[in-house]
């Protein structure tokens, strides 16, 4: 028969500190679970003894507290969907979904960066910051189960780690908004209620409890530098204020195009009353000429405030009651929208026509027109 193996620290020291670490080593491998942060751990030792008679004293106790720490993490960060915008428009608003992943609550200071292609640059509007609340699961959570159960966070707030009424908590992945917070500090843990029952998969001891929340930041268009578009690709950042303050950037950035409207024009003229119009033409003198000027947007946003000026050279006369307009080109002068000499926008002063209507008509869509129409006669 083989005999035991019998560890005496005098004779083998190496063979003993080889076994002592290898149990130190096995239990920390199976500590695997997350505690929440500001869980105080107390644990009690009892020492039993009997007086010289054998009688039986009475116990003695001793105890030690640990409290938890945080231990900071990444939160992750949605990618808003890209954006079109109109320069000098409203900025662009970009919504961000972020989750905590940590084991307590974490404040997390945000930041971003637009960089422009053919466009001016710009700053991000954005918060400062935000807080995140966070614990662990003290009990797994079963599918179908209404509630959760995490480890008591040692104060007195109606929030459990930073978790309350009406906060959207994740577990597992899965979102849930909080109903109730009940504290049991006997039993050092909460109870937190949810709208909805636990979906997906059961989720294990240790689980992390994350909030989400969302903000929101602007981004104004800037100015395009040539052309009708440019970008501004937007890249926002989350940083954890607990050291070593680990970050997550959003994973694609966002794109917003900014686009500015491009207006031509033309001027054509009519020698035979507005029936056909050329880009030049001969005339006697006494013949009125009706000229058409077209105003168009060959850009996808809207230009604002169009407005006509046209200074008639020597040796030509404006004729009365011969302005009209029209929001198609394919409108004829007989066609279009009478215009009155002082009012609407449209004025007649010396030699100097002004179309300056405003509002809706001085308004042009993308890939609209608006055209002008006035006689002159040849003196």
């Amino acid at each position: 028969m083989k005999p035991s193996t019998v560890l005496d620290p005098s004779r083998a020291p190496s063979r003993v500190a080889a076994f002592i670490l290898g149990a130190l080593a096995l239990t920390a491998t199976s500590a695997v679970a997350s505690t929440a942060a500001n869980t105080v751990i107390t644990n009690t030792a009892t020492v039993n003894y009997n007086d010289a008679g054998g009688a039986a004293q009475a116990a003695v106790t001793a105890s030690a507290a640990v409290t938890v720490t945080l231990v900071p993490s990444a939160a992750p960060l949605s990618s808003p969907p890209v954006q079109t915008i109109a320069q000098g428009g409203p900025a662009a608003t970009l919504t961000y979904t972020i989750t905590g992943t940590a084991n307590g609550p974490d404040t997390y200071n945000l930041s971003s960066t637009a960089t422009p292609a053919n466009v001016s640059a710009v700053t991000p509007t954005l918060p400062a910051n935000i807080t995140l609340g966070g614990t662990t699961l003290a009990v797994a959570a079963n599918v179908g189960d209404p509630s959760i159960t995490v480890p008591y966070d040692n104060n007195g707030l109606a929030t459990i780690n930073g978790i309350g009424i009406g906060s959207v908590i994740v577990v597992g992945g899965n979102p849930y908004t909080v109903s109730s917070v009940t504290k049991n500090a006997a039993a050092n843990t909460a109870t937190i209620t949810l709208t909805g029952a636990i979906a997906g998969a059961g989720q294990a001891i240790g689980t992390v409890v994350g909030e989400r929340k969302t903000f929101t930041e602007t981004v104004p268009s800037g100015t395009v530098t040539s052309g009708s578009s440019g970008t501004q690709t937007v890249s926002t950042t989350a940083t954890s204020t607990t050291a070593p303050g680990p970050a997550t950037t959003q994973t694609t950035p966002t794109v917003i195009t900014v686009q500015r409207p491009t207006v031509t024009v033309t001027k054509l003229v009519s020698v035979d009353g507005g029936a056909t119009f050329n880009a030049s033409a001969t005339a006697a003198p006494g013949v009125v000429l009706i000229y058409k000027i077209t105003a168009t947007n060959g850009a996808a946003t809207s230009a604002t405030s169009v407005a006509f000026t046209d200074v008639l050279p020597a040796y030509l006369t404006y004729q009365v009651i011969t302005g009209r307009f029209a929001t198609s080109a394919a409108t004829t002068y007989a066609g279009a929208t009478a215009l009155t000499e002082g009012s609407g926008g449209y004025t007649v002063s010396g030699s100097t026509v002004t179309y300056n209507p405003g509002g809706a008509t001085g308004t042009v869509a993308g890939g609209g027109v608006l055209v002008l129409f006035f006689g002159a006669k040849i003196n």
